[in-house]
Order: C-alpha cells, then sequence, then structure tokens
C-alpha cells in the first residue's frame, strides 16, 4: 500500500481481490482471479505473469482521442513491446481506483478514476502543453474498461474508453516530490542501470 498522499499502483488489484473474495461461482471467480493477476503484474511490472494472463493472441483497443483510437498492440509480443515501452518513457506507475465492476461469465467491467505518471519531456512530445520538462505530472481521466475472457479463463484483451482527449490541460498535475511515489524513482533508476553482461 502506497504512503498517504501518493499514487497507489496496488489499488486496482486489491479491488478486483475483494470482489473476488465476494464471488462464489466458479467462472466469475475464474476471470476475476486472473484479472486480478493481470492487473498485479501490471503494478510489479511482472512481464513474464502479465504474459501468463493472456490468451494466445489478445487484441488491445484504446478507443481514446489521442491514444490511437482503436489501436492497440496485438498478440503476446506486441502486447510486452507496449508494456517495455511504458516502462522505458517513464509511465509505468498507474493508480486504477474502481469503483465499479460488473461481471458475467466471459467479461469483467471495471470503471473509476485512473492516474497515470509521465515525465514532463514525454508530455511535451505528445503534444502536451507542459511548463517543465523536467517535472514529474500525474495525468488523471475517468476510464471504463472492458475485460473479455477466452474459455480457459484469459484474457482476450482490453477495450478502454475515456471521458475525453488525452493530453488535455485539465488532465494533468504538475506533482509535487511529497507526491511521488518510491516507486517511480525505484523504476527510473532500474531505467538508469547499465546491464549486466
Amino acid at each position: 500500500m502506497a504512503e498517504p498522499g501518493k499514487l497507489d499502483p496496488s489499488k486496482g488489484w486489491r479491488a478486483i481481490e475483494v470482489r473476488l473474495d465476494a464471488t462464489t461461482d466458479p467462472r466469475q471467480r475464474a476471470i476475476l482471479a486472473c484479472l486480478r493477476d493481470h492487473l498485479f503484474a501490471e503494478a510489479e511490472g511482472d512481464f513474464d505473469l502479465l504474459l501468463s494472463t493472456l490468451a494466445p493472441h489478445p487484441d488491445y483497443h484504446f478507443w481514446i482521442d489521442g491514444s490511437g483510437f482503436g489501436a492497440g498492440p496485438r498478440g503476446p509480443g506486441g502486447v510486452r513491446a507496449h508494456y517495455e515501452q511504458l516502462f522505458e518513457e517513464g509511465r509505468s506507475v498507474c493508480e486504477y481506483d474502481i469503483e465499479r465492476i460488473v461481471v458475467d461469465r466471459d467479461v469483467v467491467v471495471t470503471e473509476g478514476w485512473f492516474d497515470q505518471l509521465f515525465p514532463g519531456h514525454v508530455l511535451r512530445k505528445r503534444g502536451a502543453a507542459i511548463d517543465d520538462p523536467d517535472a514529474v505530472y500525474a495525468h488523471r481521466m475517468r476510464l471504463l474498461l472492458l475485460w473479455p475472457f477466452d474459455a480457459n479463463a484469459r484474457l482476450v484483451g482490453e477495450d478502454s474508453y475515456a471521458n475525453g482527449p488525452m493530453y488535455l490541460a485539465e488532465n494533468l498535475r504538475k506533482l509535487p516530490a511529497a507526491e511521488i511515489p518510491p516507486v517511480y524513482y525505484d523504476r527510473l533508476r532500474a531505467r538508469e542501470a547499465p546491464a549486466r553482461p
């Protein structure tokens, strides 16, 4: 759990775990457990666990203006490359504060506020009007995600919908150092560390 006042990457998977604990249907429990593991892997940066939650040929669709509008990674290699890019660009620390979860036998729907940390220079490269490329910003959107599953309770992909275009000034807030969680700096140092021979 994050320190008070700091973004908490564990919020999403913990919300799913609470719903899982209250669910008795075996099929629903299987897909919720897979989603919990998927969100945990995203929060921890565990690519092997993340890929294990996916069906053989997952398709992601980001239905968000400014994020390709229907584009997204395809297949396990594309998905892995997508998450690796998040780490390389310093965009891998997120908090998904899930307020609503709807479950049937083949799809989980989640809705809530999604906060993602961005280095200022990455936002500027994407056309966002920011005043400090050396600062860390929180990008906030209302996000609804459809999580479809196959017969083996593995994710077929993700379909995400947001409350407006990406990178609007009102979605961005420069963070004081006190609000940046330690994991952000840990991942920054890991990216900058020389590779071992």
